[in-house]
């Protein structure tokens, strides 16, 4: 994969390719494990490190987690939404519009948090995050970003399992709701 991007600022560009070659086979990762495919997860790659170029100013320290929470945030988006437009592409029906369905009706194809995701963006969405308190923004970022087990989780933040399994349902719970009055 080859990006060229124009820097104005020699230090943005040397940023920009330290987070590239630090993060490349990271968020290569992720997209792999949500889109299955080895040329969807490149160019989901590929999307996000646009995304990234153009908020570069976003990033503080590129050695952070916090830069790397943000960066499987905007490739794990970017996934998501190349699933959606899979989903939502014509399947077609190999029968005329004379033959018979077997008597069933087709599954209602809606889907709510779809939907709802239709609505909001994903910079909203990295917004309503930051609006949480510091501790459940990073149980948050653990657990989704990086994918860290409950036990992995409490033993990082000196926590029992039990309290990071309660904090991370509140967590959800009250982002469930911020989307939701974002979405409204």
């Amino acid at each position: 994969m080859i990006l060229v991007f124009a820097f104005a600022d020699a230090s943005k560009a040397n940023t920009f390719e330290y987070l590239y070659r630090r993060y490349k086979n990271l968020l290569y990762y992720k997209a792999w494990e949500i889109l299955r495919d080895p040329m969807d997860a490149e160019d989901a790659v590929s999307e996000a490190f646009i995304r990234v170029y153009r908020n570069l100013d976003k990033v503080d320290d590129p050695n952070s987690p916090r830069t790397a929470a943000f960066l499987g945030t905007i490739v794990r988006n970017v996934a998501l939404t190349m699933v959606k437009k899979r989903a939502a592409a014509p399947v077609p029906v190999p029968m005329s519009v004379d033959e018979d369905w077997g008597g069933d009706e087709p599954a209602d194809p809606f889907d709510l948090e779809a939907a709802i995701i239709d609505k909001i963006s994903t910079e909203e969405i990295y917004q309503i995050v930051n609006r949480l308190d510091e501790e459940s923004r990073t149980i948050f970022v653990l657990k989704y970003a990086y994918d860290l087990s409950h036990r992995e989780i409490a033993a990082q933040l000196g926590m029992t399992e039990n309290n990071v399994t309660v904090r991370l349902h509140r967590t959800r719970k009250k982002l469930a709701r911020m989307i939701h009055e974002a979405a409204l």
